[in-house]
């Protein structure tokens, strides 16, 4: 399991949580969305490609999202709203995150609007359980959890999480980490290989 990669889901996505004024927050659905060459026809190109060979890199994380739903106290109807972070390449958190309202089809026709009544810092204190971290590979969510791939050869193709691990925990995917002499895969897998050493 890749620790350095953030965490958001430690509980059962539909968790339900009371926020400070006993507002209500459902978790309907995770997505997590990378780049990488399409695993039913992998190919040697690269996201990053320099002259050694082990300095070539093929896979990225792009962002996160949790779609949940919002009922305010004393309210009967409920909203739907995605919180977003972007995501650095090797999993850690881009900040800022942000919150918009969407619908249960994830409609992302408001992701440049930020909603003036969630911010994000209240959607965290409401849920400190799911919102920390985050951990790619929640077991717990396994279920939900969806990782979309953004890579022009396989753009938008849907993977569930035991999908997923079959398909990239492997020796050919590797996970651009300019901060990190060692290469690994999306799992945290140590290839074998590290970057070459800048010379002085």
């Amino acid at each position: 399991m890749l620790k350095s990669v953030a965490g958001y889901l430690q509980v059962l996505a539909g968790e339900i949580s009371k926020g400070p004024g006993k507002e209500e927050y459902h978790i309907a659905g995770v997505k997590a969305f990378f780049s990488a060459p399409n695993p039913k026809n992998p190919s040697s190109n690269t996201l990053t490609i320099k002259k050694e060979i082990s300095g070539e890199a093929n896979f990225q994380w792009v962002a996160y999202q949790v779609l949940f739903t919002y009922k305010e106290k004393n309210s009967k109807e409920a909203s739907y709203f995605i919180y977003n972070v972007s995501l650095n390449p090797e999993g850690t958190e881009k900040l800022p995150s942000k919150v918009f309202e969407s619908d249960s089809n994830w409609s992302g026709d408001n992701k440049e609007n930020p909603s003036r009544e969630l911010l994000p810092g209240e959607v965290k204190r409401a849920l400190p359980r799911i919102l920390k971290g985050p951990d790619l590979f929640p077991p717990e969510v396994g279920k939900t959890i969806e990782y979309v791939n953004v890579g022009k050869e396989d753009k938008g193709h849907s993977y569930s999480l035991q999908e997923f691990k079959k398909n990239f925990d492997n020796d050919f995917y590797i996970v651009i980490n300019p901060k990190s002499s060692q290469l690994k895969n999306p799992f945290g897998k140590t290839i074998g290989k590290t970057y070459p050493k800048e010379q002085p």
